[in-house]
């Protein structure tokens, strides 16, 4: 028997039904020996998510997985079905053993291509160092995804944020996404409220509506202010993987990425906390400010890249804005409520948007739909999206090919369209 705690809904009732398990055999006797007990137990799902496709680069790819007990896996992967590749997530010549997520890169992909995948998750059990037994693994649905790439000349997007882990409205924006049918689905910051244990991650993230919803469609997280509060928070990684950077210098800036989907290029930026690091309310525990200075250097880095340069539309994302149009926004560098907007990354991103003709920033943060035309001295829209009540959700998404890129802000309660507008080429 295995020491799993929990088990899938779907996998037990399932289990049930093809075992015909009746309630005589649930009330069997207790001097039943352990075999007949085992004989007789549903088989449990060692997951408690489906799988969770990141990171998707031209020649990487991340998958992560929820637990439901102490487990080792890996990804099984292929250019056609039948696999026969394997990506584990070993360190230091072992491969990996976790309680809550388990996580697996795929390298050495090319550009533009299609994968396919599995996950591979066996219970895992220590009864001393030398006393330990792993079961029969248990292998996902074979999925597939294409690479990043310059190739292709359409794209589309999704942009969902702030849902502070109400669930009806997670349910909600990815309903809309699944009709949507969107190539790439952008999680625009304060998934959940806090992090103080991996089960709220479990729930509100990866398994939020017992559907594969990122098997297959890119999940791309971009970090909230509330994605840092927590006694977990520093494991949230787990789950949600980080993007690995090719220069040391910015080994730092997991979740800071660049890639290219068709004609669209995509930059992601991290605002990091909505008060100056020197605010009490961090008790000693936040180092944002040089954070968001090593940024800047990577993103001059970033924004000269030949594929980022050559792309039709340029699109930045980040959580808190870096404009408001009300001249007292509270600038985020004072002791005095909280950011609005974050001036101070603003300050260092801001002159390079304008070098490097980004078109739009997709910020979200204040909780309330706004849109911001492009002016002479900051010739980058604006667009933040809703809060996290159903009522107020607002889902971004957005469509591109050779002559324009379409975005559309919509309500999720009733999609009532609350603006469109059109972006011509850069090049």
């Amino acid at each position: 028997m295995s020491n799993c705690q929990g088990f899938n809904r779907r996998a037990f009732f399932g289990s049930v039904a093809a075992a015909g398990i009746g309630g005589a055999a649930l009330l069997a006797s207790e001097s039943s020996s352990s075999a007949e007990d085992a004989k007789n137990e549903p088989s449990k799902s060692f997951t408690a998510s489906f799988p969770l496709l990141q990171n998707v680069s031209e020649t990487s790819a991340s998958i992560a997985w929820a637990l439901n007990c102490p487990a080792t896996g890996w990804v099984e992967w292929g250019t056609t079905p039948a696999l026969g590749k394997i990506a584990r997530n070993s360190e230091f010549g072992l491969n990996p053993f976790e309680t809550d997520f388990i996580s697996a890169r795929i390298n050495g992909l090319a550009p533009n291509t299609k994968y396919y995948y599995r996950t591979a998750t066996c219970s895992f059990t220590y009864k001393t160092a030398y006393d330990k037994t792993a079961s029969e693994p248990q292998y996902s649905d074979i999925y597939s995804f294409e690479t990043s790439g310059s190739k292709g000349d359409e794209t589309s997007f999704a942009v969902m944020n702030d849902t502070h882990n109400t669930l009806p409205t997670i349910r909600g924006h990815l309903k809309r996404v699944k009709e949507l049918n969107s190539d790439l689905l952008f999680w625009n910051g304060d998934l959940c409220s806090d992090y103080m244990n991996p089960e709220h991650v479990k729930e509100n993230i990866a398994n939020p509506n017992d559907e594969p919803y990122a098997a297959e469609r890119p999940l791309i997280f971009v970090p909230g202010n509330h994605d840092r509060r927590g006694k977990w928070v520093r494991n949230l990684k787990n789950c949600l993987t980080t993007w690995r950077q090719d220069d040391p210098a910015f080994y730092e800036l997991g979740y800071n990425y660049a890639f290219r989907k068709g004609p669209v290029a995509f930059v992601v930026l991290d605002t990091g906390e909505d008060k100056p690091d020197w605010h009490p309310a961090w008790t000693q525990m936040a180092n944002y400010e040089p954070y968001r200075e090593l940024q800047a250097a990577w993103l001059a880095k970033a924004l000269e890249r030949p594929e980022i340069k050559s792309a039709p539309y340029l699109i930045a994302l980040c959580h808190i804005p870096l404009y408001s149009p009300n001249p007292k926004a509270n600038p985020g560098n004072i002791l005095d409520q909280f950011a609005t907007i974050q001036w101070p990354a603003r300050q260092m991103w801001g002159p390079l948007f304008e070098k490097y003709g980004v078109q739009l920033l997709i910020a979200a943060h204040l909780h309330s739909f706004g849109y911001s035309e492009p002016t002479a001295d900051r010739p980058w829209a604006q667009i933040v999206g809703g809060g996290p009540a159903y009522d107020n959700a607002f889902l971004i998404h957005g469509k591109a090919n050779k002559d324009n890129l379409t975005l559309v802000c919509e309500k999720i309660s009733d999609q009532k369209v609350a603006g469109t507008w059109t972006y011509k080429p850069r090049v």
